[in-house]
C-alpha cells in the first residue's frame, strides 16, 4: 500500500512567523534582565520575519487561514505586548521600582499609571488586528489600494519604542524621561486603533529610476543597519513619522476624485 505523501511546504511560512513569535518574547526576556539594546533588536528581527512569512507564504502558494490566524497572534505579542512591556522596564530604572515597592504612596505615579499605558498599547494593537482581520474578505475602495488602515502593527512597535532608539543614538536624558517615553506609547496605540490612512506599499507601481533609487537607499539602510543601527532606526523612525501626514494629503487628494 502505497504511502500517502505528506506536503510541507505549508510549514515554512509558518515556522518563519514562529521564528518571529520567538524574537518578541525574547524581548520581553531582554527587558526583563535590562539589555534594552537586544530588546530592541529583537522587535526589529521580529518586524523583519514577520514581513517575510508572508512573501514565503504567496512564493510557495500556500497562504491559509491557519497562517494568518497565526501571524496575529505573532503580532500581538511582538507588537503589542513587547514594546510596551520595554518601554514601561526601561522608563522605571531599577532604583524608582524600588522606592515604589517600599512606598506605597508612590506607587500610583511611578507603577499604576504608566502600567495602564502598557495595557492602553496592547488593547488598540489587538483591535487593530482584530478589524485587519474582519476586513480581509471586504472589499475595500480603490483609493485605499495604496493605503493601510491605521498604522501597521511592526509600525506600531517602532513608534512606541522610538524614544528608546533616540536614547541609544544620541545618549541625550531628555528621550529617557517618562512623559516623552509615555506620549509616544499612547501615539503608538492610538495610530494603531485609528483609521488614519498610512503608506502601503504593496500595490504601489514606480518608475524604474525610482526603483533603481529606493534600491539603493535600501542597501544604505542595510549598510547603516550593520554600522551605526541606532542612528539608522532614528532616521528610519522620522522618516515614517513625517510621511504620516503627507500620506493623509495623498489619501484625500485621491478620496476626492472617488
Amino acid at each position: 500500500m502505497k504511502e500517502k505523501e505528506i506536503n510541507i511546504r505549508p510549514l515554512f511560512p509558518n515556522a518563519v512567523t514562529m521564528m518571529a513569535l520567538g524574537f518578541g518574547v525574547s524581548s520581553i526576556n531582554m527587558s526583563l534582565w535590562g539589555n534594552w539594546k537586544m530588546a530592541v533588536l529583537f522587535i526589529v528581527l521580529a518586524g523583519f520575519f514577520d514581513f517575510m512569512d508572508g512573501k514565503v507564504a504567496r512564493l510557495l502558494g500556500v497562504s491559509s487561514k491557519f497562517g494568518a490566524e497565526l501571524d496575529s497572534l505573532s503580532d500581538f505579542v511582538s507588537f503589542g505586548v513587547a514594546p510596551g512591556f520595554l518601554m514601561y522596564m526601561w522608563s522605571m530604572n531599577p532604583q524608582m521600582r524600588l522606592a515604589a515597592l517600599m512606598d506605597v504612596s508612590m506607587k500610583p505615579d511611578a507603577v499604576g499609571v504608566y502600567w495602564a499605558i502598557v495595557l492602553f498599547l496592547a488593547i488598540c494593537c489587538a483591535a487593530r488586528l482584530a478589524r485587519f482581520n474582519s476586513l480581509l474578505d471586504e472589499k475595500q475602495p480603490s483609493y485605499w489600494d495604496n493605503f493601510f488602515m491605521g498604522v501597521p502593527a511592526p509600525a506600531g512597535a517602532g513608534l512606541a519604542i522610538f524614544p528608546l532608539v533616540l536614547w541609544l543614538a544620541t545618549g541625550k536624558e531628555f528621550f529617557h524621561t517618562r512623559a516623552f517615553a509615555a506620549s509616544f506609547v499612547i501615539f503608538s496605540g492610538v495610530m494603531m486603533a485609528s483609521k488614519i490612512p498610512t503608506l502601503c506599499l504593496k500595490h504601489l507601481h514606480i518608475s524604474k529610476n525610482l526603483a533603481s533609487f529606493l534600491l539603493i537607499v535600501f542597501i544604505s539602510f542595510v549598510v547603516g543597519m550593520f554600522t551605526q543601527p541606532w542612528w539608522t532606526l532614528s532616521i528610519l523612525g522620522v522618516c515614517y513619522l513625517v510621511s504620516i501626514p503627507l500620506t493623509i494629503l495623498w489619501f484625500l487628494k485621491l478620496k476626492s476624485k472617488g
